[in-house]
């Protein structure tokens, strides 16, 4: 199972001041014919047999063990978005023992665990139990898929989360969509009012950067527009895939 799981990094760019802001951690399967790919369905068969909680932490040890070629390509300062499925952030036990992992690895200050908003709705338990242990560790909050399907008022109120990353859904074609534009604003201006980083996700197009770019107060993006996901098989790959792609965004940005 270990040498079979690993993981790729893909960017969150700050197209403002033309760097990376952070790095989200993705899970990559290795098939049988040895090549990387994506989970795809493998997921769904980890949630069927019960093995989604070894996964994680999995992919967790991998992201430190790569830490050293993540700071050689794109320096310390990043932080890295690490997912935790919703069921999993409400599962006290576990979020116990990863959070504990977590901070004796003496790297959670630069993690910022990306939780979708199902894990917020009121039966659960994330916000009284898990989320302190967050805090006390040092680690960060998203919350990842904003505006999939759960999203409310409520859950900016409640939860003292340091992101918000809204869904590509709202951003698919947003330079021809008024009613996503105006939906998008509302977010930002909540995001401001509470303190709370707005960034979005699914970026394809160039239209789409230009509308986030010209009409919006948003400097974080993440999408294949600016990168897609990395594997870090080795450091010169990282530098000469960053340097690339900060200077493709430099030019478009003019």
């Amino acid at each position: 199972m270990t040498a079979r799981v690993g993981c790729a990094f893909q960017p969150k760019f700050d197209f403002r001041a033309q760097a990376v802001d952070s790095l989200e951690v993705l899970m990559r399967w290795r098939d049988e014919d040895g090549l990387w790919s994506t989970p795809g369905n493998f997921l769904n068969l980890a949630h069927e047999t019960g093995l989604t909680n070894e996964i994680t932490e999995l992919v967790f040890e991998e992201t430190l063990a790569s830490l050293d070629a993540v700071n050689e390509a794109f320096g310390r300062k990043p932080k890295l978005g690490f997912n935790i499925a919703a069921k999993q952030a409400s599962d006290l036990r576990f979020m116990r023992g990863f959070l504990e992992r977590l901070g004796e690895s003496g790297h959670a200050r630069r993690f910022m665990l990306e939780i979708t908003e199902e894990a917020f709705l009121p039966a659960s338990q994330f916000q009284a139990r898990v989320l302190p242990l967050i805090r006390e560790i040092g680690a960060q909050l998203s919350i990842d898929d904003f505006g999939a399907g759960y999203s409310s008022l409520a859950t900016l109120a409640d939860i003292t989360a340091d992101e918000v990353k809204v869904d590509r859904s709202l951003i698919t074609d947003i330079d021809s969509r008024p009613r996503s534009q105006s939906l998008l604003r509302a977010i930002e201006s909540i995001g401001e009012a509470l303190a709370t980083e707005v960034i979005v996700e699914g970026v394809e197009t160039e239209a789409e950067f230009h509308y986030l770019r010209d009409h919006t107060h948003i400097r974080v993006a993440q999408g294949y527009y600016f990168g897609k996901p990395l594997m870090l098989s080795g450091v010169e790959g990282g530098v000469e895939w960053r340097e690339r792609r900060d200077a493709r965004a430099t030019s478009r940005a003019r």
